[in-house]
């Protein structure tokens, strides 16, 4: 995030704040004002209040993950095509109606770019999951292999655990395909 974000969302925040103690009969509340105290030493100088709210990530259907699992995805992902010489892609969206058509359709756009692509294609508002490979990789990962990732990775999904569910598969993809 930039600075210039960060005092935008801070300003935003104090404004909410001063807004929600604003108090009809007696006005805006001043952080400086002593009330009913004798002035202290420091009073002259003007305190500064540090108002910080935790901010929580917001998880939406267009971002399903935080950045720390992206980055373990991503890890996975660069590790298992490092290793293997196939081009590994995770998909984590609607299918639409045809889920396996879909996703085959997504891995002829990969075929396009790379000798072997390995798709693993997620809805999990569908509750599908499709494995998609050919060529090379088809040759590679047998389907009684990608059977067996599938349901390990499904077994991560009915805990929620959505990224460890894709890394454990990633992984037990590109060990079944072995080094490239």
């Amino acid at each position: 995030m930039s600075g210039e974000q960060r005092a935008s969302a801070g300003a935003t925040s104090m404004d909410a704040l001063r807004a929600e103690h604003e108090d009809a009969d007696s006005g805006p509340v001043n952080p400086n004002d002593t009330g009913d105290r004798a002035p202290g030493p420091y009073d002259s100088e003007p305190r500064i209040q540090e108002m910080t709210t935790r901010r929580a990530t917001l998880l939406s259907p267009d971002r399903p993950f935080k950045p720390a699992q992206l980055a373990r995805i991503d890890e996975a992902l660069t590790l298992a095509s490092r290793e293997t010489g196939l081009l590994f892609s995770v998909y984590v969206g609607d299918l639409g109606q045809s889920s396996r058509a879909t996703a085959e359709a997504m891995f002829a756009t990969l075929a396009g770019r790379h000798h072997a692509p390995v798709l693993v294609a997620i809805s999990p508002a569908q509750r599908r999951l499709e494995i998609v490979t050919g060529g090379e990789s088809a040759r590679r990962i047998p389907n009684r292999i990608a059977g067996l990732a599938a349901l390990a990775m499904r077994g991560s999904f009915s805990n929620g655990d959505l990224t460890g569910g894709i890394v454990t598969g990633l992984r037990q993809l590109a060990d079944a395909a072995g080094r490239g």
